[in-house]
């Protein structure tokens, strides 16, 4: 996602530096207009919607966890995950803004196709990496929880997990430093359409950067992605196993159908989180996986619009999983769902009246 090639565009001194290419090409194996329609579909479309939905409803969940008291590590790393889908969503909104094809037949002096990377893309794919291993560590505490219960509370303390959610925000956060080192907005002026627009300058080498970038990007999504389908998968076997344990060891048949149903629904939230976790992801690790053995797949190659088409249904995707946690919440957890509801005490009214 990072690599940016030289292009022939000066900056105010007349100094070469390197952007992107304002001229379309003609070898494309996807046309400037099909990148143009899926972007505005994609973006302008579906993802604003998606993002407003989500920027409300993590609001609602970082109230609901404060509310609750972030004394217990699991409302910690859930408001903590809240938050980093928040600021992800936030910087989509403005990257969707810079991608929406209609700002061309504006005559704005900002080269919106070229600043979307540094000022929108690599923040919302910073928090999406963020929520990635937030995840891993709640699906790990998780895990743990059911392999030794009685160990849990020693293991999985408030410090400690403080510790580790800075951690994920710092790691994530760190792989971007010699991006923002080596980039700086600057007046450029393009010889194509003999005009001065405001861009992105370098400092540094462009192919060693992107290299950098790009071997982080991969490194960092793809554990957080396997470690969380393994924990998940162990916690699933784990859970049916201690089930059956259960069932064997208890005699009352209405304490038996109790212990399956509570734990059926642990278990359907549990494969829930996985398929959606699964689903939106992916998407983001497989083009990570061909960035690394594809070199064509980059810009100002002949894979550029194809480069732009399939990332823009991983933002989208991005934007999903970042947006469904607070209906994943309020329909399996009855302890988010009877706060929410002394929160905005009208949804109380409502479910009372659906019941009825």
């Amino acid at each position: 996602m990072w690599n940016m090639s030289e292009s022939s565009v000066y900056n105010e001194s007349g100094d070469t530096i390197s952007g992107y290419k304002l001229s379309s090409r003609d070898d494309q194996y996807v046309s400037d207009s099909v990148r143009k329609i899926v972007f505005l579909v994609n973006h302008v479309v579906i993802d604003m919607c998606i993002c407003i939905f989500g920027i409300v409803g993590n609001c609602t969940n970082i109230r609901v966890f404060v509310k609750q008291g972030l004394q217990k590590s699991v409302n910690l790393s859930l408001c903590a995950m809240s938050f980093s889908d928040l600021v992800g969503l936030v910087f989509q909104v403005w990257h969707n803004f810079c991608l929406n094809p209609y700002l061309e037949l504006v005559d704005w002096p900002v080269d919106f196709m070229q600043i979307q990377i540094l000022t929108g893309g690599c923040p919302n794919v910073a928090m999406t990496r963020i929520t990635g291993w937030i995840t891993m560590y709640i699906t790990m505490e998780r895990c743990l929880s059911v392999l030794m219960p009685l160990k849990i509370r020693r293991i999985v303390t408030f410090k400690r997990t403080a510790v580790i959610l800075v951690f994920c925000y710092l790691i994530n956060l760190s792989v971007f430093v010699p991006l923002y080192a080596a980039d700086y907005m600057d007046w450029i002026y393009y010889p194509i359409v003999n005009r001065t627009k405001l861009g992105v300058a370098r400092y540094g080498n462009t192919a060693t950067i992107g290299l950098v970038m790009n071997v982080g990007h991969f490194y960092l999504s793809v554990l957080s992605f396997l470690f969380v389908v393994i924990f998940t998968a162990v916690l699933v076997v784990a859970l049916k196993k201690k089930t059956k344990w259960r069932l064997g060891a208890t005699s009352d048949r209405e304490q038996h159908e109790a212990l399956t149903s509570r734990d059926n629904k642990v278990v359907g939230m549990v494969i829930m989180v996985a398929i959606v976790l699964i689903l939106c992801y992916s998407p983001g690790v497989l083009c990570s996986i061909v960035e690394i053995c594809i070199p064509e797949f980059t810009l100002n190659s002949k894979l550029e619009n194809l480069y732009h088409v399939v990332w823009s249904v991983c933002f989208v995707c991005n934007s999903v999983n970042a947006s469904t946690s607070v209906v994943v919440y309020y329909t399996m957890s009855s302890k988010y769902r009877s706060t929410l509801q002394e929160i905005y005490p009208i949804l109380k009214t409502k479910d009372k009246l659906n019941s009825n």
